[in-house]
């Protein structure tokens, strides 16, 4: 319902600099005199905390060889689980990851024919593929990690359909970044920023998880992971570049 304004025997729509007027007039009016007192609801969030159980839990292993490996890591003192766990995490990024950029492309590709995509330079490569085919490639190496972790988690024993609690915690988190890049009311520049979040994130976990295969004397899976991290590292630079490209555009467009 609109507001409405009389003044000299007119009526019409507040301006939003009246509506601004009125929103401080009415803090001034009704907020408390003191910062509200929170101490029982912190308790209660304090009782929460201590008493909640864990998001979830490790899988066992889905195999026999799965099942001794684990027990032979865990008498030598490492911990297989960790490891486990952190792959089931990086499947879930990686898978959302591949969503991520399907939606970048959907936009990119909408806002390209009708010559609002903004200027973005070329991939910092040697690839010399234009933006789009830039977007589709990076797409498809995201597919490709997702698979490829999927393997080394059935190398290891485990079930790579399986929710281990860090998967479930990174799609929690995950959630709001797809989001923004699939709302039909954000730019091209808030989606990219929204995807370098991702990156960001993803270029971290696999460093994390490249540590914990090395620790587990896991040298295949190492190496596999390293490939992928040379990939993630160019993932981070193209994108990083075309969100500058965007921001520092000399003039104001649709992709801004």
């Amino acid at each position: 319902m609109q507001a409405t304004t009389t003044g000299n025997n007119r009526t019409g729509t507040a301006t939003s600099k009246d509506g601004v007027a009125e929103m401080l007039e009415a803090n001034t009016l009704w907020a408390p005199d003191e910062n509200p007192d929170l101490t029982l609801s912190d308790k209660d969030r304090q009782i929460y905390i201590i008493e909640a159980e864990s998001v979830g839990s490790i899988p066992p292993p889905a195999t026999i060889q799965g099942t001794l490996k684990s027990g032979i890591n865990k008498l030598l003192g490492e911990r297989p689980e960790m490891l486990m766990d952190k792959i089931g995490e990086r499947i879930a990024f990686e898978r959302g990851g591949t969503r991520l950029y399907e939606a970048l492309i959907r936009k990119y590709e909408v806002l390209e024919e009708i010559g609002a995509a903004g200027s973005m330079p070329m991939p910092l490569d040697a690839s010399g593929d234009n933006v789009y085919t830039t977007m589709v490639r990076i797409r498809d190496e995201e597919h490709e990690h997702f698979l490829m972790l999927s393997e080394a988690m059935k190398s290891l024993g485990g079930d790579p359909t399986a929710q281990t609690p860090c998967a479930d915690v990174v799609a929690t988190a995950s959630l709001g970044l797809l989001q923004v890049v699939s709302d039909p009311r954000t730019t091209l520049a808030q989606s990219l920023s929204a995807v370098l979040t991702a990156e960001l994130t993803d270029n971290a976990g696999w460093e994390l998880l490249i540590a914990l295969a090395e620790q587990a004397g896991e040298d295949d899976i190492t190496d596999r992971f390293r490939v992928a991290m040379v990939e993630e590292e160019q993932h981070l630079v193209t994108i990083r570049a075309w969100v500058k490209a965007l921001a520092l555009s000399p003039a104001e467009t649709p992709a801004t």
